[in-house]
């Protein structure tokens, strides 16, 4: 629903007054989920509005002029995405801020920027040329966010709260070429973060804010050439290459998740609304604004991927310490606690890649990955082993999604990566190449979004051709099938002409894989396989026969299985054709067939990957079709055993895992670093009081100017002044009042002294003096007692309620994962019976006899997982203390591809 033309949201008064438009308000209200918010912040006159107006695709909002006007606005226009029909999309235009800004008028500007970052769901940054640290650090404002914002300490709660950070360059082109090295935009934000100063500095704590991934740079040359303004300039007359960088910002928009909740839940025009009013209300009373209050209501996300305390928002055990009062004034070192998930590792320098990334454009969404071309994943060395190329990992490291992983596997020089590249949507990526000679060496890697899935990523690895003469040594072919065989979830087995019993013996799947894999433990059967190998897909090219089986049509898959058939006789040939068959129905029982006519002439193949459909054989061209739609509709998400579902990242739930010792984090652990952290949190409180203290002491007499007639009353109005300053002073932390106890406690020894220099007093008023002063320490000294105990209830009521809700996650992980080994098994076994049948039916009794203890095993394990169900829920306690809790450890639900790339090839 469009608002019809840009209105009024927000007001704010040079006196700090801030109005809702209830207009704009009801405008919102009307508005279904999901909603793209974007807002845009920058200098004034940088062009902010004119960008809003080509994203929206027509003229709306008005461009500033002249001085800075006494009242700051956000202006709202709400309108349908056209790039994702069913998502609405409104555009916050916030008044920008002069470049030569100061403290103060940053200060007032603070509260419009407040609201124009948190409201939105991806943040525009908008300068003018170049890109540089000074150009960053003029967004004084966020630094100053701590002073408005208590952010949620939990990390995946404050990445749904805070939106995507995007830098727009305007009236700029980026030099993108270095000698021979192609610089990407990245590179450039990249640098200027490496040239923040410091942590404390606009660039620095922007760095801070926002997760790299959640960042990107645009830049944009001028509009129109040589226009001095662009009022009355039509969107159509304006330059081609500043509507295509347009239009990639719009991409990278359209790409990104809608506004949501911390529970992810996509919020309505109506929460927006709502959500909006309580900021408001907060900075008008000049409190923080508490997101976790803000969202306190909604429902928990169910699927959370850190193992983390719970937290109670009405009584926080950790303080978001303030990095200024009001207007920053001698308080140096500002405080504010960060919480670092246990689930992440410290990160790399920005900037750090190796050298073949440089010329790799990957778009990096929040949980996608969108590659325009494939890289290298693992590569061979001169000394003829493999290795796992780290650009690579980094990549698969930003995917959160469960990957759907396809790969292909063959005889070099017989089309594979022609299918790859049509995967990908492509008409080009993976090396086709025109000559005898293998282009693809290793595994390389293509990381795209699911064209029928939002929620997957699909993965495709493109193989180095098996049988090559140039290699020599076959061990590499059996690694490569291998890794192939472990890494996919649909294997898609290349071949040319016919399948016949060559092709079927250059499979031999129990050869390449058995000596490299180990499922672990001590008898490994082929069902133990099953349960993680991929579906497999037989593409037969240049397939010139009819498709007739005993002069009937047949269909693909009835070839495939006809083929697979065993053959009789008794020789050793015979044996061995056999198990090769038998080898391949055991391992991949889920079989799919596809035959391709060849493409075109001699000729044509050569230029397979310029020419067009239309200069392709018109079946092939529907064969392909056919099977990329297969793939597309029926490859599933990669699981391991026990049906867990594997995403690219390598962060296991918030939960460390340990690959050579194969081991998870206990959470003694976990408890540790909580109590680290509510030491630091005690010390950085500490701290902060002291310097406020301090500060608010400065403005005291000097102690000599106490020491005379009528001194003591007047040290004593000034320090009770003191007392209730400080105890007003917002953002103390947890050691407030032992902090103020110490400070009286120094300044006791003063206070007799003043007393008894003070001439004006009788002896009777000094010993009431006295008592009085002994009185007020005595309550002080009992209100730092109790802030000690409360804290520690905090806490202790903190450990229990982390032991009920690790209780609860157990619970709901041991019954998950029953219900996936049962469902497993279970499907194992009719696998298994099917095979057994088909044996039968094809006279192979002694064959299918053997898989009676198999079948026997799984049947018994089925029974007894059944049986047990009860006896184990009732068997299962938790312990009552952290203690206890230490010795338990706390499977994942959620495994990872980067684990296996590592653990698998070795």
């Amino acid at each position: 629903m469009a608002s019809g033309g840009p209105i009024w949201l927000v007001e704010c008064s040079w006196h700090g007054n801030i109005r809702v438009n209830p207009e704009a308000v009801g405008i919102l209200s009307r508005l279904p989920p999901p909603l793209r918010v974007v807002s845009i912040f920058g200098p004034r006159q940088s062009g902010k509005s004119y960008l809003l107006d080509v994203l929206a695709g027509s003229t709306g909002f008005a461009a500033s002029k002249g001085d800075s006007p006494d009242d700051l606005r956000i202006n709202m226009w709400t309108l349908p995405d056209t790039e994702d029909p069913g998502h609405t999309l409104v555009l916050l235009d916030t008044e920008g801020f002069e470049e030569d800004l100061g403290i103060e008028a940053a200060a007032f500007t603070c509260p419009i920027f407040t609201l124009s970052l948190l409201l939105s769901s991806v943040f525009l940054y908008n300068t003018r040329g170049p890109v540089s640290t000074d150009a960053l650090d003029q967004l004084l404002h966020v630094t100053m966010l701590a002073n408005q914002v208590s952010l949620p300490a939990i990390s995946w709660a404050g990445e749904s709260l805070l939106p995507e950070f995007v830098w727009c360059v305007r009236d700029y082109d980026l030099d993108v070429a270095m000698g021979d090295v192609e610089l990407m935009p990245e590179d450039f934000l990249d640098s200027v973060f490496n040239d923040a100063k410091g942590l404390q500095s606009p660039a620095g704590v922007v760095c801070e804010l926002f997760a790299r991934e959640r960042m990107e740079i645009f830049d944009f040359c001028h509009p129109q050439s040589g226009a001095e303004t662009l009022e009355g300039v039509p969107l159509s007359e304006l330059e081609p290459r500043f509507t295509r960088q347009a239009k990639a910002l719009k991409k990278s928009i359209c790409r990104s998740d809608p506004k949501v909740l911390q529970d992810c839940r996509a919020l309505s025009g109506a929460d927006l609304g709502d959500i909006l009013n309580q900021f408001v209300e907060s900075l008008s009373r000049g409190s923080l604004i508490q997101l976790d209050g803000v969202i306190g209501e909604s429902s928990r996300a169910e699927n959370a991927q850190d193992l983390d305390l719970p937290r109670d928002c009405e009584v926080p055990t950790t303080e978001v310490l303030p990095r200024y009062t009001e207007v920053p004034r001698e308080v140096q070192g500002p405080v504010v606690e960060r919480e670092m998930p246990l689930r992440e590792a410290p990160a790399r320098p920005y900037g750090e890649s190796s050298a073949t990334g440089t010329a790799d454009r990957i778009t990096v969404g929040r949980h996608f990955v969108d590659m325009d071309r494939p890289v290298c994943l693992i590569e061979n060395t001169s000394a003829g082993e493999l290795q796992v190329n780290q650009e690579s990992l980094d990549i698969l490291r930003s995917i959160r999604q469960p990957v759907v992983v396809v790969s292909i596997v063959g005889l070099y020089r017989t089309g594979k990566s022609y299918l790859m590249n049509r995967l990908a949507g492509k008409q080009t990526g993976f090396s086709l190449g025109s000559t005898v000679q293998s282009e693809t060496k290793g595994i390389w890697m293509w990381c795209v979004p699911h064209p029928h899935k939002d929620d997957q990523t699909l993965v495709l690895l493109d193989t180095e051709g098996l049988g090559d003469v140039e290699k020599g040594d076959q061990k590499n072919d059996t690694w490569i099938f291998s890794l192939a065989v472990l890494l996919s979830s649909t294997l898609v087995y290349n071949s040319m002409g016919t399948i016949n019993n060559e092709a079927v013996m250059s499979l031999q799947a129990d050869r390449a894989h058995q000596g490299e894999v180990h499922k672990g433990g001590t008898e490994e059967t082929s069902s133990d396989y099953v349960r993680f190998f991929p579906t497999f897909v037989w593409a037969v090219r240049d397939f010139t026969l009819e498709l007739e089986i005993d002069g009937k049509t047949a269909t693909a898959d009835q070839y495939l299985e006809n083929s697979l058939k065993l053959k009789n006789g008794s020789s050793r040939a015979v044996a061995l054709s056999n198990d090769a068959r038998e080898c391949i129905r055991n391992y991949f029982p889920e079989r799919k067939c596809f035959v391709f006519d060849q493409p075109g002439s001699k000729e044509k193949l050569k230029l397979l990957d310029r020419l067009a459909d239309s200069e392709l054989d018109p079946q092939f061209v529907k064969q392909t079709s056919d099977f990329c739609g297969y793939v597309f509709g029926c490859s599933k998400e990669k699981t391991v055993k026990g049906g867990i579902t594997v995403t690219g990242s390598c962060k296991f739930d918030g939960i460390g895992f340990a690959e050579k010792e194969k081991h998870f984090l206990d959470v003694e652990r976990v408890r540790k670093a909580y109590e680290d952290k509510c030491t630091e949190n005690e010390e950085m409180s500490r701290n902060h009081c002291i310097a406020l203290l301090l500060q608010l002491a400065d403005d005291m007499e000097p102690e000599e100017s106490y020491m005379k007639p009528g001194g003591y009353q007047r040290f004593k109005a000034h320090l009770d002044k003191l007392v209730e300053l400080y105890k007003s002073a917002l953002g103390k932390g947890v050691k407030a009042e032992e902090a103020l106890e110490d400070y009286l406690s120094e300044k006791n020894q003063l206070e007799k002294i003043i007393l008894t220099a003070d001439r004006n007093l009788s002896e009777q008023q000094r010993h009431l003096e006295e008592q009085r002063a002994q009185t007020e320490r005595a309550k002080q000294r009992a209100a730092a007692a109790r802030e000690q105990q409360e804290a520690l209830e905090r806490r202790m009521n903190d450990v229990e309620r982390a032991r009920r809700e690790n209780e609860r996650q157990l619970m709901e992980k041991m019954e998950r994962d029953r219900r996936a080994l049962l469902a497993e098994n279970q499907q194992v076994m009719d696998q298994r019976l099917r095979e057994q049948r088909a044996l039968l039916e094809e006279g192979y009794n002694s064959r299918a006899e053997r898989w009676d203890g198999e079948i026997r095993q799984l049947r018994e394990e089925l029974a007894s997982q059944r049986e047990t169900e009860e006896e184990e829920e009732e068997a299962v306690s938790f312990p009552k203390d952290w203690s206890q809790m230490g010795k338990m450890r706390v499977l994942p639900p959620v495994h990872s591809f980067l684990f296996w790339v590592h653990s698998h090839w070795r």
